[in-house]
């Protein structure tokens, strides 16, 4: 990879600020936070239950707007894209692993993976060719047909990774 590709920001928030609440009652849940990250980073966020990670990322991902601040995704800022625009993004530039793994119960382990595929309209050929190296890339081609009641806690969290990486 040339190095001007490689350390391109991919992933950037500009002091960035979020509150909850009320004029009463209301909480700060980051405040003047800002973070970069260039393509091939693996980056943790990690600290205690409440102190914003699940906000930032939230912002990140363009499923929540902050108070201030600005957030970019490849260049693009969220807050100028429409709301098609920014569920597009999301779709084919942004995977989503949420903490409960949001499968969809009555669907088999393929159909989850296929949703966001579905959703953007790919043809059912490539469709089936990218769930199907998805799932075999998290180990669980055999677990295809399989329902999430059907999968243990970890299955269940790998077909969430797949869905999230199918793009």
């Amino acid at each position: 990879m040339l190095p001007e590709v490689a350390s391109r920001v991919v992933v950037e928030a500009r002091a960035v600020a979020r509150r909850f609440g009320n004029d009463s009652v209301s909480v700060n849940a980051l405040n003047d936070v800002s973070l970069s990250v260039r393509r091939g980073e693996v980056v943790a966020l990690m600290g205690p239950s409440g102190c914003g990670k699940s906000t930032l990322l939230h912002l990140l991902g363009g499923l929540d707007r902050p108070d201030a601040g600005i957030v970019f995704i490849e260049g693009a800022d969220w807050s100028t894209l429409s709301r098609n625009a920014r569920a597009q993004m999301r779709r084919r530039r942004c995977g989503f692993v949420f903490q409960s793994f949001g499968l969809l119960p009555m669907a088999t382990a393929f159909e989850n993976v296929e949703v966001p595929l579905l959703l953007d309209g790919c043809n059912g050929a490539v469709r089936r060719r990218w769930v199907e190296s998805t799932l075999d890339q998290v180990g669980l081609a055999d677990k295809a047909s399989q329902f999430p009641d059907q999968l243990s806690g970890g299955e269940q969290q790998r077909v969430a990774i797949a869905r999230a990486l199918v793009h």
